[in-house]
């Protein structure tokens, strides 16, 4: 039987880094087509000795749908990783997942969304009340595209599954300077409390969602995270623990909340300031996580219990401890 073919986006992001690691090392020995806008700087993080018969590193735009045809007619792609977050993702996306259709040869999608219900029944619920920051809107839309808008396997369509995880660790090294110097902790994530999540346990997910190519796991969501969430003051005491010295925290407030719009506007653009800003004013008003019953179905699906945000936070304080 010929080895699989996948197409993984985001190659050279947190969640790449620790994907292809494992696809390079699976027994199934599957193709990997990446496409990149940097064929140096993918190719500089690619795993020492990887094998390069089975590696394409092709640069290239996703926006390009002609791009993204072409490339899995000429390398036969069989499943595809799409992981996407920029301001035109719907624009870019319904049009990727028409360049996948027009290919013919993609049997399976695992499209990465975020943690939580977006299904009809949830919108039907009042779930999108609190939900206004367009780079989350997104997800619901995708999602009833892929539940609702294409054809099913049985007549020819492509088999999916979605991972959705929560609010990633790593996140965290962004208030390093804050912390250290200020000794504040300076992501407002509120008083609802967030899961966590590492990118290793989403690549983990992907990687077997991937294998699986939709035999068991077609139509399926699966949330990737903690199921304890986090409060902001919860995450200050356990940074404050681990370094041995106070760790305060900012709070969700319109006061604090504007001034991190205005941040985020300055280094990016004032369009994905407001962004950002929704997205934190959905953490403090309805927060951000899973249900019992999606914790065990990630436990499962994983085979091992995701990795602890008090573990990381312990090894990262003894680093940043030895560096002052």
């Amino acid at each position: 039987m010929a080895s699989p073919s996948f197409l993984i986006t985001a190659a050279s992001g947190h969640i790449g880094q620790e994907l292809l690691p494992l696809l390079l090392a699976h027994p199934l020995k599957p193709k990997l087509v990446l496409p990149t806008s940097n064929v140096a700087r993918l190719t500089s993080q690619l795993p020492p000795s990887y094998d390069t018969k089975r590696v394409h590193v092709i640069e290239g735009s996703l926006n390009d749908p002609n791009f993204v045809e072409r490339i899995c007619v000429e390398h036969s792609v069989t499943a595809v990783f799409l992981c996407l977050t920029t301001e035109s993702e719907l624009v870019v996306t319904l049009n990727f997942l028409d360049a996948l259709k027009r290919a013919k040869c993609v049997k399976h999608l695992v499209y990465l969304s975020a943690c939580g219900d977006f299904s009809l029944r949830a919108i039907e619920n009042g779930v999108l009340n609190a939900v206004s920051a367009g780079h989350v809107v997104v997800k619901f839309i995708i999602e009833a595209k892929l539940a609702h808008g294409l054809a099913s396997p049985e007549a020819g369509g492509m088999t999916w599954t979605i991972i959705g995880p929560s609010l990633f660790f790593i996140n965290d090294f962004r208030s390093r300077k804050s912390i250290l110097e200020k000794g504040v902790f300076d992501e407002p994530i509120g008083s609802k409390g967030v899961s966590r999540v590492h990118p290793v346990d989403i690549a983990l997910a992907v990687s077997k969602a991937l294998v699986d190519g939709g035999k068991n796991y077609h139509g399926q969501k699966i949330m990737i995270g903690s199921h304890k969430t986090y409060t902001s003051e919860e995450t200050g005491r356990l940074w404050s623990e681990k370094l041995g010295r106070e760790v305060k925290v900012v709070g969700s407030d319109e006061k604090t909340l504007s001034g991190f719009e205005a941040h985020i506007s300055r280094i990016s653009n004032p369009g994905w300031g407001r962004d950002m800003r929704l997205m934190y004013e959905i953490f403090e008003e309805v927060g951000f996580g899973m249900s019992e019953e999606d914790y065990k179905r990630q436990v499962e699906f994983l085979g091992k219990q995701p990795e602890e945000y008090e573990a990381w936070v312990t090894n990262v304080a003894s680093k940043w401890k030895e560096s002052i």
